[in-house]
């Protein structure tokens, strides 16, 4: 792919994925309800990093695909561009992994664990605090402090190539496996089986469960995560194959793929959207409010008082 096309792309969904952004984060701002709910910690958490993406990381890939090359071309800007990317790469990862456990929680544990408060301290905002700290302290130091090699940036390159690191083989096999690797795993096998899980506990009837409400969680769990995989995982695939039997293998696709997660921050805030029904409703009745109505009018002869009226009706 042309990378003019790439930059094109990118600023098409761009924009309606900020608007989108914003749309939800006013929602649960003004809505406590749906705000304290414990189901949607993860999704708001998961939001304000994709958002963070959007305004933050997305502009510098969009930037050199569209001149061709780094700007500016400083040590610097390398260094903040791999640690930004990097970083809420990981930190996205791994909320969809927790979000994807914790739907088992919610659906077959919930007032056993999330009524109590030691085990909500140690279930839900533990696991998410580490979601959102590890992958910033991992690559601050292999990329910003890098105390056993030295960065040698090239500005004609995506992210300006690779960061030292990777010349480290146990490091970047490390840093493959547990910060893409494994939440991708963790995604899949969650999914599948919250799925069987769910559909044993109906057709075994050995406890009492809201089927309504369960189909609904795991739907909402599987177009999210659905997102998430089918950008990911070619990519993921194609590594683990290229580092353990063919090093060659999809070379001349491989800068595609690489380009695919960046779709994942664009078209989130439109998933996450259709995860809402109220939020849907409510946009849905503003933009029927101000949408002006036309006016008809209606002339009849009226013979008990022996002259015309005008009748206005609005559709």
């Amino acid at each position: 792919m042309e990378r003019q096309s790439k930059f094109i792309l990118m600023v098409i969904f761009e924009i309606p994925a900020i608007i989108l952004s914003l749309l939800i984060f006013i929602y649960f701002i003004f809505n406590r309800p749906a705000r304290s709910k414990v189901k949607n910690h993860g999704w708001i958490i998961l939001l304000t990093n994709t958002f963070f993406q959007l305004i933050l990381n997305l502009p510098m890939p969009m930037s050199y695909f569209y001149l061709n090359y780094i700007w500016p071309s400083t040590n610097a800007y390398c260094v903040w561009w791999t640690w930004c990317e990097y970083s809420l790469n990981a930190i996205g990862l791994y909320l969809m992994a927790w979000i994807s456990i914790e739907r088992h929680l919610l659906i077959f544990h919930e007032h056993t664990i999330f009524q109590v408060r030691w085990k909500k301290w140690i279930f839900h905002f533990l696991p998410i605090a580490f979601c959102v700290m590890w992958g910033p302290l991992f690559f601050l130091f292999v990329v910003v402090i890098t105390p056993f090699c030295t960065n040698v940036w090239i500005f004609s390159l995506p992210l300006c190539g690779f960061p030292c690191y990777g010349g480290e083989k146990i490091l970047h096999k490390f840093d493959f496996i547990f910060n893409i690797l494994f939440p991708i795993l963790i995604i899949m096998l969650a999914n599948i089986t919250l799925i069987i899980r769910v559909l044993y506990q109906k057709m075994s009837r050995q406890r009492v469960i809201n089927w309504r409400r369960h189909l609904k969680m795991m739907l909402q769990l599987w177009i999210v995560s659905s997102l998430y995989m089918g950008f990911w995982l070619p990519l993921v695939i194609t590594l683990f194959i290229e580092m353990t039997t063919q090093p060659l293998f999809m070379i001349n696709q491989l800068e595609t793929m690489q380009f695919a997660p960046y779709f994942v921050p664009l078209f989130l805030p439109m998933v996450c959207l259709t995860t809402q029904p109220e939020l849907i409703r409510k946009i849905k009745n503003f933009i029927r409010e101000m949408r002006p109505m036309n006016r008809v009018s209606v002339i009849a002869y009226n013979r008990n008082i022996g002259r015309t009226i005008t009748i206005n009706t609005a559709r």
